[in-house]
C-alpha cells in the first residue's frame, strides 16, 4: 500500500514543496486491485476496484519569499463500475468528482516558514498518505522555523481534513479551531549521525480527544547500519479511557546487493488508542506497520514483527514485505500475517508497479490473496 515511508521531516517536505518561482505540473494515475477475500474470485468484477485520477498542482511566487499555491485533483471510473470493476479506491459513489485539495499561501520571514491554508502535513500523528490513488490533505495553520542549530521546530493548528471523504470539519461542524488539533513539533539533529523527533498533539474531536505524545530517534551506528526507535503515549481523556502506549525498534542494514531491515513493536492493552493517523486512511507511522492492511499494527494489545528487503535488478525495483501480528484482546481485529512482493519499472515516461500480497487474518473480508497494478504518468506543463 505504500512504496515508500514517510520522512516525518514536516519542514523539509514544505519547503522544497514550494520552492519554485513558477510552476504547473501533476500526475495521471490508473490504480487497480482485486482479491480472492471474502470468498471472491480474482479479476471478476465483483472482487476488483479501480480508479483513474488526475491531479494538478500550482505554484507562483507573488513576492520575494512569498508563494501562492494550488492544486485540484478529480477522480473516475471511467465508466468501468459494473464491467471490470464493483468498488473504487476512496469514496465518491461511483461518480465523476473533482476537487481542491491545495489552497495556501506560504510566506518565508527569516527562519520562519508560514503556510496558511490547505495543504499536505507530514507529522508522525497527522500526515498525508502518498499510497492511495489521491492523498488526503488538510485546512491547517503551520509555521516551521529553523533558528535554532541543526534543529527545526513545527506548530500546526489543524481544523480540517478530508481523509478518503470530502473536506468536513473534525466536528462535523463549523471551521473552528478549538473543534481540531494542535501539533507541536522538534526535530533535531543535534547528535551525531542521528535524527531525533519529539511530538506533542492536543486533540478536541469527535475522531480522537485524546492529547498524544511521540518520541522517535534513528541513528546511523556504523557504515550501511542503523536502528531507530519509536514510543506514542496517549494521555487519558476526559471520558475516563487510560493512558495507552505502544513502542517499536527497527534494525537496517544496507548492503551492496539489497537492503534489510527487521523491526518489532508492542501497543500496551490499556486505553482504546490506536496511534493511527489522525485524519487519513488508516495508516499508522509505526515501523511495523502493514504494507497493504493498515491499522493491525498499532491497536491495544497488538504485537507485530515486520521484515522486510528491497533490491534492484536491470532497471526493477523489487521489495518484499512480511508482517506479523498477533492479538487476542476482546474487541481486536484479531491476527494477521501478510506478505507483500513488489515490482516497479519506468517504462518509458510511466511509472509501472505491480503488488501480490497474501493475507492470513480472523477477518475474513482481508484473508486471500490480492494483485494490484499502479500505473503514473507524471508531467509539467
Amino acid at each position: 500500500m505504500k512504496f515508500t515511508k514517510l520522512s516525518l521531516m514536516a519542514a523539509l517536505a514544505i519547503t522544497s514543496l514550494y520552492a519554485s518561482e513558477s510552476n504547473l505540473s501533476g500526475d495521471t494515475k490508473l490504480f487497480y486491485s482485486t482479491s480472492d477475500a471474502a470468498d471472491g474470485d480474482l479479476f471478476n468484477k465483483t472482487s476488483a476496484m479501480g480508479n483513474a485520477a488526475v491531479s494538478l498542482d500550482y505554484t507562483k511566487e507573488v513576492a520575494d519569499g512569498i508563494s501562492l499555491n494550488a492544486g485540484a485533483t478529480a477522480i473516475s471510473t471511467l465508466g468501468l463500475e459494473g464491467t471490470a470493476v464493483g468498488a473504487t479506491w476512496v469514496e465518491h459513489a461511483l461518480k465523476d468528482r473533482a476537487w481542491i485539495d491545495i489552497a495556501n499561501i506560504t510566506a518565508q520571514i527569516g527562519n520562519t516558514t508560514a503556510v496558511i491554508g490547505r495543504q499536505k502535513l507530514d507529522t508522525p500523528l497527522a500526515f498525508t498518505e502518498t499510497w492511495n490513488i489521491v492523498e488526503n490533505t488538510f485546512d491547517a495553520f503551520s509555521f516551521i522555523n529553523k533558528e535554532l542549530p541543526d534543529t527545526t521546530l513545527v506548530a500546526s493548528a489543524v481544523t480540517r481534513a478530508n481523509g478518503p471523504f470530502e473536506f468536513t470539519n473534525f466536528q462535523g461542524g463549523e471551521t473552528d479551531l478549538g473543534d481540531g488539533i494542535y501539533a507541536f513539533g522538534m526535530v533535531s539533529k543535534l547528535i551525531p549521525n542521528t535524527t531525533a523527533q519529539l511530538w506533542y498533539y492536543a486533540s478536541n474531536t469527535t475522531l480522537d480527544k485524546d492529547d498524544k505524545v511521540w518520541l522517535q530517534a534513528d541513528t546511523n551506528i556504523a557504515e550501511g547500519i542503523t536502528i531507530g526507535a519509536q514510543y506514542g503515549l496517549a494521555l487519558a481523556d476526559a471520558n475516563g479511557v487510560d493512558d495507552s502506549s505502544v513502542v517499536a525498534v527497527k534494525l537496517g542494514y544496507d548492503a551492496s546487493v539489497a537492503d534489510l531491515y527487521a523491526a518489532f513493536s508492542k501497543a500496551d492493552d490499556q486505553g482504546a488508542n490506536s496511534f493511527t493517523n489522525y485524519a487519513g486512511y488508516g495508516a499508522s507511522p509505526l515501523y511495523t506497520e502493514a504494507w497493504w492492511n493498515f491499522g493491525f499494527v498499532s491497536e491495544p494489545d497488538a504485537q507485530t514483527i515486520a521484515i522486510g528487503a528491497s533490491t534492484e535488478l536491470s532497471g526493477l525495483a523489487l521489495t518484499a514485505q512480511y508482517t506479523n501480528v498477533t492479538n487476542d484482546s476482546a474487541g481486536a481485529s484479531g491476527e494477521m500475517d501478510e506478505v507483500t512482493l513488489t515490482a516497479s519499472k519506468k517504462i518509458g515516461t510511466v511509472d509501472a508497479s505491480f503488488a501480490l500480497i497474501n493475507t492470513s487474518s480472523d477477518d475474513n473480508d482481508i484473508d486471500g490473496n490480492t494483485v494490484q497494478l499502479y500505473l503514473t504518468l507524471p508531467f509539467s506543463l
